[in-house]
């Protein structure tokens, strides 16, 4: 008999195992999707350089093809967890597949930057090194009309920056980019061109000159000037995020806290299984905070699992489970890409759960990729959210306190003991204790919670916090005017709400 329940076990962590193996190399699959770029004005803005119907049949068909076709080829070679800058500066290393759709893919994300309905005249730096590496401004046009007409079938011509600090036009065949490391003499690329007769031949037909000399009236040299400003960083495409997170610390007018109805969203949210990948990812994140430390629970010492600093636990380990915050981060960042002209996230309200599996994996790669400068303790996203964990962290006290006062104002002065603080198990909002009543031990989760009511002879109670199932004897709720205290025998679970019979409420204490 021991044999065969030994088997069974054995089978049981077998499929537990598999379980975890394929949630995992789901995460990675979407870790892995290049996403696309969001086109930064209408397809017939360009009106003096490109018609309505070629943008849109370029950044539709073309452009969001190479994206599909190259995240096909990821997929089908199992590449993991993948970067598209990455990729191109060391396309060596791919096959030609993903080398023709990655460049595709960067070439044109970059390429609807360099253009804008609205251009400036060159000032500042670059025109100066313009002016004296190619004598005059004009000499430079001419250099790279010529460098473009000369590219013979199909290719781009750009303007870039050698390794030396020099200025350099050049012209590279098919999707390549001067990033690649297969490319002689490349650099990093200022201003592109693209030359495939997909870009201009439904409004030039063969005037293929006349497409060049046109140009010059959209170029977005904000954006080039500000790629010149940044080259000896390694970021091209994530430059416009990264750059404002650095200089906008002190605007607040992104950040922004969460209604009544988006809070409820969120809620129901946190205890999905987005929720787990939310969480999940959010330790993976702080962990490499370099100012916290994860130290795991040890109860030999009265030492609960989360980040410290200087040997104190931290607010912070609160945030996984803490579905105010949650929503904060996502639209917060949800903010700043759009202000960015990027893909907003679809989180909000979306019941999709494939969508929502996407988007909150992007807002995670996001939080990850820049920890530095969102965790950072002067930035203003990480102050609104300690202000935000904070408040939980105050109002969980005052639950505690409220609870302890009320039971010994019923039953005199008991034994009621806390076994956790509030919060410890972050994603539960509430804490365990442990109460004396006549002799009789008895265990009980404490949880705050907005109200109550009778609805089909069950009692309903609307909480703030994660809807989870406890195995202690009772089940607590208090707020500001009274604590009830259940039976927890019939306990049913609903949205944001527990809901007993009538006859469980043994308690109810003001």
């Amino acid at each position: 008999m021991d044999k065969i329940q030994k088997k069974i076990q054995e089978i049981e962590y077998q499929i537990l195992e598999n379980k975890v193996t394929e949630e995992k190399n789901l995460l990675l699959t979407e870790m892995k999707k290049i996403g696309i770029e969001k086109l930064p004005y209408s397809y017939s803005a360009l009106k003096t350089f490109i018609d309505p119907e070629t943008m849109d049949f370029h950044y539709n068909k073309h452009y969001k093809g190479y994206v599909d076709k190259l995240n096909a080829a990821l997929a089908k070679k199992k590449y993991g967890d993948v970067d598209l800058e990455k990729i191109i500066k060391n396309i060596s290393k791919y096959d030609k597949t993903i080398r023709n759709n990655a460049g595709g893919a960067f070439n044109h994300a970059l390429f609807w930057n360099m253009l804008t309905p609205k251009p400036k005249r060159l000032t500042g730096e670059l025109y100066k090194k313009i002016s004296k590496e190619f004598g005059t401004f004009t000499n430079f046009k001419k250099k790279f009309e010529a460098v473009a007409k000369d590219r013979f079938g199909s290719g781009w011509v750009w303007l870039v920056l050698t390794k030396n600090n020099k200025l350099k036009v050049m012209s590279t065949p098919n999707q390549d980019n001067p990033l690649m490391n297969v490319i002689e003499g490349g650099g990093f690329p200022l201003l592109g061109l693209d030359l495939w007769e997909h870009a201009y031949y439904l409004k030039y037909r063969n005037k293929r000159d006349e497409y060049i000399t046109n140009f010059w009236k959209v170029i977005n040299w904000d954006f080039i000037s500000k790629l010149f400003e940044m080259k000896s960083e390694t970021k091209l495409l994530e430059s416009k995020f990264e750059k404002s997170l650095m200089t906008e610390q002190k605007d607040v007018a992104y950040i922004e806290a969460c209604d009544r109805k988006e809070q409820d969203f969120f809620q129901k949210l946190i205890s999905s299984d987005i929720g787990k990948i939310y969480g999940k990812r959010i330790y993976k994140t702080l962990d490499k905070v370099p100012w916290l430390e994860f130290r795991p629970k040890d109860e030999t010492i009265n030492r609960m699992q989360g980040f410290y600093k200087d040997g104190e636990r931290h607010p912070i380990s609160y945030l996984a489970g803490n579905y105010r915050a949650f929503c904060m981060l996502a639209k917060s960042i949800n903010n700043l890409l759009i202000k960015m002209g990027r893909e907003p996230l679809n989180i909000a309200f979306n019941e999709n759960k494939d969508e929502l599996t996407k988007s909150v994996t992007r807002m995670m790669n996001i939080l990850e990729k820049y920890h530095d400068k969102i965790f950072n303790e002067e930035s203003s996203i990480y102050k609104a959210l300690m202000t935000n964990l904070q408040q939980s962290k105050l109002k969980g006290e005052q639950v505690e306190n409220l609870t302890e006062l009320r039971f010994k104002n019923k039953f005199g002065d008991i034994d009621f003991k806390v076994s956790s603080q509030f919060g410890k198990q972050s994603d539960n909002e509430g804490f365990d204790a442990d109460v004396t009543i006549d002799g009789k031990n008895l265990s009980m989760q404490v949880k705050p919670f907005d109200t109550n009511f009778v609805e089909e002879g069950k009692m309903v109670v609307l909480t703030t916090g994660k809807i989870h199932k406890y195995t202690q004897d009772l089940m607590v709720f208090t707020n500001k005017q009274v604590t009830l205290v259940f039976k927890n025998q019939n306990t049913i679970l609903g949205i944001n709400a527990y809901k007993f019979p009538v006859e469980d409420l043994i308690y109810e204490l003001t």
